[in-house]
């Protein structure tokens, strides 16, 4: 081969093409975008919305975290009678308010 250039073009040329052709089919083919899907309103979320900062987080580390309360309690700073306390009142807030 004493002429590089022509073959050099020609391959050049070609994977071009082959890029053309594979984002065009990828285009093509590409699934429909996910149709946005409507939250309805969370009731429980709300009420806990209703509880102070303190109750919310011990509440939340105890039941969706699943933290025993010694955790909790390093977590929160605070000792675990009050983490026990916390979680009781909030309890008790908790169904007052899902209840109205």
């Amino acid at each position: 081969m004493r002429d590089p250039l022509p073959y050099l073009r020609t391959a050049v040329f070609n994977g071009c093409r082959s890029l053309g052709r594979r984002r065009r089919i990828e285009h093509e083919r590409r699934p429909p975008p996910p149709t946005p899907a409507n939250q309805e309103p969370d009731e429980l979320w709300d009420a806990l919305a209703t509880l102070n900062d303190r109750q919310r987080a011990a509440i939340v580390l105890r039941f969706y975290v699943d933290l025993p309360e010694a955790d909790i309690a390093a977590v929160l700073g605070c000792r675990p009678a009050t983490v026990r306390s916390s979680v009781h009142r909030a309890l008790a807030k908790l169904r007052k308010e899902i209840a109205r």
